[in-house]
């Protein structure tokens, strides 16, 4: 009897640990889903001043699947086409800003971006928007309008078709700022010319070419001149400049393009230069 139950239950044994073997070997595997590079989880420089936040680096598909509107190479490439057609109302940034759930922003943390940027064919409406820090390191918003500008040339040179550049800015911006641009911001660029040089505008008149290829700095004479004024700093976001409250301009910049900064160090954190036309007085 002793060895009649021993004969039936080593088979029984034998499958359990194959079983057991079999299902530790896949809990090691990795799926190909795994190994995609989560972009959103490399945020390494955020300081969002939400706390818990961490800030898009790449928009959500769902809510911003992006949207173009009807328009071809010959129109995209008029000097101050963006300009003309830019046209994104209070209300509509702040829906996007609550469909991020960013209910806390400081200002010049964020800028309500248009995946497809208007430049090539991008249209105004909320599938095209989404809330871009300018904290996140190295992939913010200074860093996407580079790719913007290089796929603007580059259509209006007759590299790349409208609606191929459009697809690739839409499906994952990094991967094309990596292909089209350069590998990592600041790095040598695709054409062999370095710190973002192969990024240059076609075009230095549409709206967001003016100012954005400008690394930001801090210019200690403008700081200085700044230190000893009082009030609110107000940029222009379409040609990155700021007017301190003594400024001849302080009061022209249009309520559609202007971000308020406490401090001049926070504005060219930001990428914004000193109007030339300020002095202290």
């Amino acid at each position: 009897m002793k060895y009649s139950l021993k004969f039936i239950l080593s088979p029984i044994l034998i499958s359990f640990v194959l079983i057991a073997s079999s299902c530790s070997g896949n809990t090691n595997q990795t799926t190909g889903s795994d190994q995609k590079t989560n972009y959103n989880e490399q945020s390494s420089s955020s300081t969002a001043s939400q706390p818990g936040l961490k800030p898009p680096i790449l928009p959500d598909a769902k809510l911003t699947p992006g949207d173009t509107l009807d328009v071809t190479k010959e129109d995209i490439c008029v000097s101050g086409y963006s300009k003309k057609v830019r046209d994104v109302p209070q209300a509509v940034k702040e829906q996007a800003y609550k469909e991020y759930g960013i209910t806390q922003r400081e200002p010049g943390e964020y800028e309500v971006d248009h995946l497809i940027s208007l430049e090539i064919g991008g249209s105004n409406s909320i599938k095209n928007l989404w809330p871009e820090s300018y904290r996140t390191e190295p992939w913010n918003a200074h860093t996407k309008d580079k790719l913007e500008n290089k796929l603007h040339e580059m259509i209006c040179s007759g590299q790349i078709d409208i609606k191929t550049a459009q697809h690739e800015i839409a499906t994952n911006w990094i991967d094309a700022y990596k292909k089209y641009v350069q590998e990592q911001p600041g790095s040598t660029s695709l054409n062999g010319n370095s710190k973002e040089n192969g990024s240059a505008k076609a075009n230095p008149s549409s709206a967001k070419n003016t100012g954005t290829n400008r690394q930001p700095a801090v210019n200690n004479s403008s700081t200085s001149i700044a230190s000893n004024t009082t009030g609110v700093i107000i940029g222009n976001k379409n040609s990155h400049i700021y007017h301190l409250p003594n400024c001849p301009d302080y009061d022209k910049v249009s309520q559609k393009n202007r971000v308020e900064f406490q401090s001049a160090k926070d504005a060219e954190a930001a990428g914004y230069r000193l109007a030339g036309n300020c002095r202290q007085k």
